[in-house]
């Protein structure tokens, strides 16, 4: 994955910011304030919403910049229970045009790559909704339980989850994702 990360990142942010990502190895400080901007989306957003996990992902990017120094990239693509694709379509992700648009309409997944941490912030409450794949609620509750709010782990290591990534969103991308969700946050 993270060769793959490389080029998605170096495609949307440049080569030099693939190397920074590539070289930066989290120490505990960095993975605190991870952490720290994670829960406060998590208040942000109450309740066990699914589907949220785009707009949950820049808002959380974009609470992190606010706090650390390094870039945490939002990745876009599917996730896997085993070799069961639990979201994500047949189709090429052309996130370019599907990132720009107003209305996303989108049946794939987005978390936070943060050096070589993957945070994922939707995943627990899509699991615990409801509304989700039956197999992603029942991995996720056998492996975690119920009522988790926010997964951080090495990007080789998800707890028998299988990441694919298929874009990295930009900047300008992001920080619409991001008006989009202050306006759903506090009704501006």
């Amino acid at each position: 994955m993270a060769s793959a990360l490389h080029a998605l990142i170096a495609a949307s942010f440049g080569p030099a910011a693939a190397d920074e990502w590539r070289q930066f190895e989290p120490k505990k400080d960095d993975r605190d304030k991870l952490a720290s901007a994670g829960v406060e989306v998590l208040k942000a957003f109450p309740g066990r919403t699914p589907g949220a996990c785009a707009l949950m992902s820049a808002v959380f990017s974009v609470v992190l910049e606010n706090k650390v120094a390094q870039r945490g990239y939002v990745v876009a693509g599917s996730l896997y229970v085993g070799s069961a694709r639990v979201f994500g379509e047949d189709s090429t992700l052309d996130g370019k045009a599907r990132f720009s648009q107003s209305e996303l309409s989108w049946d794939g997944h987005a978390w936070l790559v943060f050096g070589n941490l993957l945070a994922d912030i939707s995943i627990f409450r899509t699991a615990d909704s409801g509304k989700g794949q039956p197999a992603l609620a029942a991995h996720v509750h056998e492996v975690y339980g119920r009522g988790k709010g926010l997964m951080i782990c090495p990007s080789d290591d998800t707890g028998g989850l299988r990441y694919v990534p298929e874009y990295v969103l930009t900047q300008e991308q992001v920080d619409a994702l991001y008006r989009g969700a202050r306006r759903l946050i506090v009704g501006n």
